[in-house]
C-alpha cells in the first residue's frame, strides 16, 4: 500500500521525506531511492508474537510512503499543479506548515482549505472531461454506459458544491471511477509540521485531527545511531517518535488491518482491506494460496496472549475452522491449508 505526500510548497514535505527515509526497509535495488520509503509499521503485537515463539525472523506489516517530484505545470491547464503520482497512491499524507521558518507567520488552517480546495478543482476537471468524452461519443453513435454518467453526474455535483468525494465512498469508489484515481476520493492523513519547541496540534477545524510532527527534529533523529537517538530523545523529553504515529495514521487511514502467520520460522504481519475474505487474505500470503484455499485455522491474537498457548486456544474450543466465506478480522493468527 503506498501513501504520498502532498501539501502546499514549503509546507515541510522533503524535510519530513527525509525523516521518513532514515527509517527505510532495506530491500535491495532501488532501497535508497530518496523519494520512496518502505517502513515497518509499528505494532506491540508483533513484537509480542515473536517473544512467545522465538522465530528466526520477525518482519512487521509495511507500508510505502512517497514524496513525488514537483511536475511541470501548465498555465493553461491546472489539473498539472499537482504531481501525477498522487492519482497513483492509495492514500495521501498532507504536509501542513506551522512554523515560521523565516516564511513569515504560519496559517495552518488556511493552508489546509486552501489545498483541499485545489483537489476539489482537480477532481471536478477530470469529472467534467470525461462527460464532455462522453457527450462526444453519444453524437458519433456509439454505446453510452448510462450507470457511468450517473456516477460521474453525482461526483460533479458533490464537487461543485465544494465537498470531497470521499464523504460519497459507495460513489466515489465504485469500480467504474476507480481508474480515473479522484484526489478526494482517497483517505487523508493530515500532518502538522510544527516549530522545534510545539507539540500542540494547530486548529484546523472540527473534523480534523492532525498527527503532529516537527519534521526538522525528525529528520536530524533519522540520522544517527540507534543509542545517539535514544540520548537525544532524552534530551528532548521524547519518548516516541512521531514517525510512529504518522505510520501508524496512515496504514489506518488505508482501512488496513494485520493479521499474523506464526512459527519458529518466521512471525509475520500481513497486511489486507478490512472486510477481506479468507481466501483474499491467503492471496496476500502467496497466490498459490488464494488459487488452492481449503479452509484456514484462525486463532485471535488477544485469546492467544491470554490463554498463553496455541494449546490452550485449542482446548478452550477457540480454534476455529474458516471457510471461503469466513471475514477477517485485525489480530488473526492465520494457518492456511491449500492444493494446487
Amino acid at each position: 500500500m503506498k501513501l504520498a505526500l502532498a501539501g502546499l510548497p514549503t509546507s515541510g514535505k522533503s524535510t519530513l521525506m527525509r525523516a521518513l527515509a532514515g527509517r527505510r526497509i532495506a530491500v535491495g535495488k532501488g532501497s535508497s531511492d530518496a523519494s520512496q520509503a518502505l517502513l515497518s509499521v509499528p505494532d506491540e503485537r508483533v513484537d509480542k508474537l515473536s517473544a512467545m515463539y522465538l522465530p528466526q525472523k520477525t518482519i512487521h506489516a509495511q507500508v510505502t510512503f512517497v514524496d513525488p517530484a514537483p511536475p511541470v505545470a501548465k498555465a493553461d491547464d491546472p489539473t498539472t499543479k499537482l504531481p501525477p503520482e498522487l492519482r497513483q497512491a492509495d492514500g495521501l499524507v498532507e504536509v501542513v506548515r506551522n512554523f515560521d521558518g523565516g516564511l513569515g507567520a504560519p496559517d495552518p488552517i488556511g493552508d489546509h482549505q486552501s489545498f483541499g480546495e485545489e483537489l476539489i478543482l482537480n477532481d471536478l476537471i477530470t469529472v467534467e472531461r470525461r462527460l464532455e468524452r462522453i457527450a462526444e461519443e453519444r453524437r458519433r453513435g456509439r454505446e453510452i454506459d448510462q450507470e457511468e454518467i450517473s456516477l460521474l453526474e453525482q461526483c460533479k455535483e458533490q464537487l461543485n458544491a465544494e465537498k470531497p468525494l470521499r464523504l460519497l465512498a459507495e460513489v466515489a469508489g465504485h469500480a467504474k471511477l476507480r481508474g480515473f484515481g479522484l484526489l478526494t476520493a482517497k483517505p487523508v492523513v493530515v500532518v502538522a509540521n510544527n516549530e522545534e519547541d510545539d507539540d500542540q496540534p494547530p486548529d484546523l477545524g472540527p473534523e480534523v485531527k492532525p498527527v503532529v510532527a516537527r519534521a526538522a527534529i525528525e529528520a536530524e533523529l533519522a540520522e544517527l545511531s540507534e543509542e545517539e537517538r535514544a540520548e537525544f530523545m532524552a534530551d528532548l523529553g521524547l519518548t516516541q517518535s512521531a514517525l510512529d504515529r504518522v505510520i501508524a495514521a496512515g496504514y489506518q487511514a488505508l482501512d488496513a488491518i494485520s493479521f499474523f502467520t506464526v512459527g519458529e520460522d518466521e512471525v509475520r504481519a500481513w497486511t489486507t482491506r478490512r472486510g477481506s475474505l479468507a481466501p483474499q487474505a491467503a492471496g496476500v500470503i502467496h497466490s498459490d494460496m488464494e488459487k488452492g484455499f481449503i479452509r484456514a485455522e484462525v486463532m485471535r491474537y488477544q485469546d492467544l496472549i491470554e490463554l498463553g498457548s496455541e494449546a490452550a486456544v485449542k482446548k478452550a474450543g477457540l480454534f476455529k475452522l474458516a471457510g471461503k466465506d469466513y471475514v477477517v478480522q485485525d489480530g488473526d493468527i492465520f494457518h492456511v491449508r491449500f492444493n494446487v
